[in-house]
This record gives C-alpha cells, sequence and structure tokens, in this order.
C-alpha cells in the first residue's frame, strides 16, 4: 500500500509539471519592445545594427530571420562564432561566401525555412509577418490547424497562424506587410519563453522519472545491507556566449546546473576554494582574455576546470561597410547615415539609389575622395535631369541657383533664374529646326554656353 501511494504521489506531481507552459510566453506583453530586445540580446540571441542600436523600426530580413532562429533553438555549429562547415549552396542565391551561409543551412535543414519552388530563399527581402509565422511555428513544433481561415491571411500560412493562436503567441495581423525587428523581438522572445519552458518541464520529467527508479530499486534491495554513500562529481559550468571573437564590453554568464557555487578566475590561474573570485555578475570582456571557472558544493566533488577564452571583434569602419556592399550589392546593413558616419557628403535618401547602382558598376575598394566624387557625379547628373525635365515638360520642381550649382554651371543666381530658364528654352526650342547646331539640356557645357550668351547679352 506504501508503495502504491508513492507512485501515485510522483505521477500527481507529474502531471503538475506538464501543465502546458506557453501561457508563460503572454506574459510577455507586460515588457516594451526595448526590454525585450535587451534580455535576448544578453543571451546571445540577437545583436544590434552597427552603432549598437537595437533599430526596432526597420525591416527583418529572411536571412536575419534564419540566424534568430537557428540561435534560438541552438542548431548545431551556430554561433559567435559560426563552426558549421557548408560546403554546398543551400539555395541557388545563396553564396557560400556571404554571412549567412550557416544561418541558412542549418535552418533549411531543420525544417523552419525551406524556401521557394524555384530553388531560391532571397535572403535580403523583407520577411512578411506571415512568413515569420510559419516558421516560429516550426520553430516551436507546433503542428498547423487543418481547414483553417485567416481573415487577411494567405491559405498557406493560415493553419500555423490559427495554430499559434489557440497557443497564446501572439502575431500582429497585417499578415502580408513586411514585419519589422521589433516584430521578430516579440516573437522571438514568446517563443524562447516557450522552449525554455518545455526544456524545464523535460527536465523535471526526468528527474521525476530518475527518483522513481532510484525509489524503487532501493525498496527492491531494502533486504541487503546499504551500499556506501558515493560522493557525486559535480558538472562542469558552463558560460554564454561560450567562446570567440566577441564585441568590446561582452557580458559573459556563468551558470551551473547544481546551485553551487561558481569560483573563476580570468589572469590564467587555476580556480579554486581559496584562489579566485566567486561568481555573482556577469563578467565584462573589455579586452581578450580567458575566463576559467569551477563549481563546488558540500558533500560534491569540485568540478573539472571549465576554460574558455575570448578576442575582442574590431569594428568594421563605415568606408570598409561601403566598400564590401559595392561588392556584394548587398546594402541591408548601409544607408545615408553610413556614408555620413564615413565623411562623405551630400548623400540622401532621395538620391542613395542612384549612388549605390554607380558604385556597383565596377565595383573595387575605393578611398573617400574616389567615392566623393563619384556621389559628386551622381548629384551633377540629377540636377541636369531636373533642369531638362522642366524646360521640356514643365515638370515640377523648378530648379533652383543651387540646382544649376550642383550641376556644375556657374554664374545662375536667384535673381537672373527666371532669364537663364527662358534662355535656355529658347536654345532648345530653336534645335527643332533642321539646320541648327544640336544643343543638350543634359550637357553641362552647353548650359554654361547659354549662361554666358546671356550674360554677354545683357551687358550689351
Amino acid at each position: 500500500m506504501k508503495k502504491r501511494i508513492s507512485i501515485m504521489l510522483v505521477l500527481l506531481l507529474m502531471g503538475a509539471f506538464l501543465i502546458p507552459t506557453v501561457e508563460n510566453a503572454a506574459g510577455a506583453n507586460d515588457l516594451t519592445a526595448q526590454q525585450k530586445f535587451d534580455e535576448l540580446k544578453s543571451k546571445g540571441i540577437f545583436t544590434g545594427i552597427n552603432d549598437g542600436s537595437s533599430a526596432l523600426d526597420q525591416n527583418m530580413n529572411r536571412a536575419q530571420f534564419a540566424r534568430v532562429a537557428a540561435l534560438l533553438l541552438g542548431l548545431d555549429g551556430i554561433g559567435t562564432p559560426d563552426i558549421k562547415v557548408v560546403t554546398e549552396k543551400p539555395f541557388k542565391d545563396v553564396e557560400l561566401d556571404t554571412w549567412y551561409i550557416e544561418e541558412i543551412t542549418a535552418a533549411k535543414e531543420a525544417g523552419i525555412m525551406l524556401g521557394s519552388p524555384d530553388g531560391t530563399f532571397s535572403p535580403s527581402k523583407d520577411m512578411t509577418i506571415q512568413e515569420m509565422a510559419v516558421a516560429t511555428a516550426r520553430v516551436l513544433d507546433i503542428e498547423p490547424e487543418k481547414d483553417a481561415n485567416v481573415e487577411g491571411a494567405a491559405d498557406w500560412a493560415a493553419g500555423y497562424i490559427k495554430a499559434l493562436q489557440n497557443a497564446n503567441i501572439d502575431i500582429p495581423t497585417n499578415y502580408t506587410e513586411a514585419a519589422t525587428r521589433s516584430d521578430l523581438v516579440s516573437a522571438t522572445f514568446q517563443a524562447e519563453t516557450v522552449i525554455t519552458d518545455k526544456k524545464e518541464t523535460k527536465k523535471k520529467e526526468e528527474e521525476l522519472k530518475k527518483a522513481e527508479e532510484e525509489k524503487k530499486k532501493q525498496e527492491e534491495q531494502s533486504w541487503s545491507p546499504a551500499p556506501q554513500p558515493v560522493q557525486a562529481t559535480l558538472s562542469a559550468p558552463s558560460s554564454l556566449p561560450a567562446s570567440g571573437a566577441v564585441a568590446i564590453g561582452t557580458q559573459v554568464s556563468l551558470s551551473t546546473l547544481s546551485n553551487a557555487t561558481i569560483y573563476y578566475t580570468t589572469d590564467g590561474s587555476t580556480p579554486t576554494r581559496t584562489n579566485g573570485l566567486v561568481y555573482s555578475v556577469p563578467i565584462l570582456v573589455d579586452s581578450a582574455m580567458t575566463v576559467k571557472a569551477i563549481a563546488v558544493k558540500n558533500g560534491y566533488r569540485d568540478s573539472i576546470v571549465m576554460s574558455t577564452s575570448y578576442t575582442i571583434i574590431v569594428q568594421k569602419s563605415a568606408l570598409d561597410l561601403i566598400n564590401e556592399a559595392s561588392e556584394s550589392r548587398n546594402w541591408a546593413e548601409v544607408d545615408e547615415s553610413t556614408f555620413a558616419n564615413a565623411g562623405i557628403e551630400y548623400v540622401t535618401i532621395e538620391n542613395l539609389i542612384y549612388i549605390q547602382e554607380r558604385l556597383e558598376d565596377g565595383a573595387t575598394t575605393r578611398t573617400l575622395a574616389q567615392i566623393q566624387e563619384i556621389v559628386n557625379e551622381v548629384r551633377a547628373g540629377l540636377a541636369l535631369t531636373e533642369i531638362s525635365n522642366y524646360i521640356i515638360d514643365g515638370y515640377n520642381p523648378k530648379p533652383s541657383a543651387t540646382t544649376f550649382a550642383v550641376a556644375g554651371v556657374t554664374g545662375v543666381t536667384a535673381d537672373n533664374l527666371d532669364d537663364i530658364l527662358n534662355a535656355i528654352l529658347d536654345a532648345y526650342q530653336m534645335i527643332r529646326g533642321p539646320f541648327e547646331t544640336p544643343f543638350s539640356l543634359t550637357s553641362r557645357v552647353d548650359l554654361q554656353q547659354v549662361v554666358e550668351d546671356w550674360e554677354a547679352q545683357s551687358i550689351i
């Protein structure tokens, strides 16, 4: 009777531990997007953009999601740095020398992201909310609900979205629009909570099962003399991030599964119960260092020494980022602010795409002066086009004296602007006769000649 009561008690405890934990994810709504980002960043799942900011309002592309999903599931070979070896392209448009080759390969192998039917992946393409929902459900191993219908969502995504809703996982409802980094942070935070709870539940199940088996074994052997206790050896502490190149200021967390005390050193010496510091807060990495740690607890043998080394990542300059983007044609991490940080003037959101196209043409490593010259040429060309459009079709805006100056045409002021524009219009109309000298509205030389002719007539 005593044995039956013991077994029933354990089963009741297991039932308490096995209650679904996805409800915990709903509590994520109590935190701001920035707070969620900071927590995921501390766990090595997220990093900031070039300046270290979270950039939560920026769109997220498919390669970035593959990175986060691989880190979230702890896929083999993905970390800082990646150690996964990839020798074949996972998709036609994913090259072996890209930063995301390991992440996309791992995500494909895990069945999280499968690409398009034509064999492409589109790594730089913005990921939509419904695509993020499908991938999130696969990360959580949640089966899609059959014959589901979700207003505003595609049929292929509806079942997964419905399944996430049933599991209390919040997903934005603008399903066909691009997902932002804030959307990704929210989905990842909820998924990380669910995955952590599942791991903890599984661990408790195994502990309860082991305890019951041990109790049963002891009851079966109660007739024999009790064996002498064997002192167990503690498991070595673990570190996060594990090792490798990290950004300066990275914080290394140490942990142990046995609630033991951790002693650590950063001077190369071996930690013991009498040597080293007691771990209580994350260790700041501000230079290359090796962290050594042991776990100690009364009644247990001390663990073996855990040793992990870190080096500092040298941040790329803005000029390096521009040259790399020119050669790879991937501008995801370069915008007008990157040019400004490099000391290059006059790059705006309006002319950025034209400057990118020129830099991609015959891309090579360029100096700041060479890039500035290209920027100036692009601006001059756009200014000439603005003048031409106004003369030919009367398009707004009306070119200003500054527009002429950017185009390289001198002598135009606010006072003579209208007279100059009329003179250019007269010159353009004259070329329609069959015997007139050709005149080009997009030629700086021809426009300069009109200005000089007008000035000469004004003097007379």
